[in-house]
């Protein structure tokens, strides 16, 4: 990168594919969706239609936030917005048989933290070739900007340890810890509206 900072921009839907790969490419070695798919081919497919549909509202809102060569991206959804599961249900059968039950109780859980009137950090990741560079803060900042500017509250969760502690560092408070059966920990975690 040429510049000392990542320059963060707001992306519209033309960029969609760049988007969806770098997602893909960050998620690649998460351990809970790893966990909700193990097998390879499977994830590719099956989070690729994730990414179709969470992506979605983020662009019809104007919420996606990249580096602006998309060495990294989020998605976030906007205060009451109510996701359609049911859009996810045909990856379902690429979730081993006997972990299916566990997955959609983990979700559940989830979705239990989960406040209506938060903006809700959906994903966020980096190109695993450009971590360590500070796109994850940054890109994490300009949203951050714009919700306090808001004066509204932010949720998200955090899908590892070493995520958690950064996003502590932006004000996050972890008000839970999922897990289920063989899962990854996980933990919910949100940011009060700055008055």
């Amino acid at each position: 990168m040429e510049n000392k900072y990542p320059k963060i921009i707001k992306t519209d839907e033309k960029n969609k594919d760049q988007v969806k790969a770098v997602l893909k490419l960050g998620f690649s070695s998460d351990a809970l969706l790893r966990w909700v798919f193990p097998d390879a081919n499977s994830f590719l497919n099956s989070f690729d239609l994730w990414m179709e549909e969470f992506s979605r509202k983020s662009f019809e809102a104007d919420i996606v936030f990249s580096e602006e060569n998309f060495y990294g991206t989020s998605l976030w959804h906007p205060p009451g917005f109510e996701f359609d599961e049911s859009v996810l249900y045909p990856t379902f059968e690429s979730i081993p048989e006997d972990r299916l039950e566990d997955v959609i109780k983990f979700f559940e859980v989830f979705s239990e933290y989960h406040p209506d009137d938060a903006w809700y950090l959906a994903f966020i990741a980096v190109d695993p070739s450009k971590q360590g560079l500070g796109i994850g803060s940054f890109l994490l900042k300009e949203a951050l900007k714009m919700i306090d500017e808001k004066k509204e509250k932010a949720y998200l969760e955090a899908s590892s340890l070493r995520n958690k502690s950064l996003y502590e560092r932006y004000g996050f408070e972890c008000i839970g810890e999922v897990k289920i059966g063989d899962s990854p920990k996980a933990f919910p975690m949100i940011r009060e509206a700055k008055k």
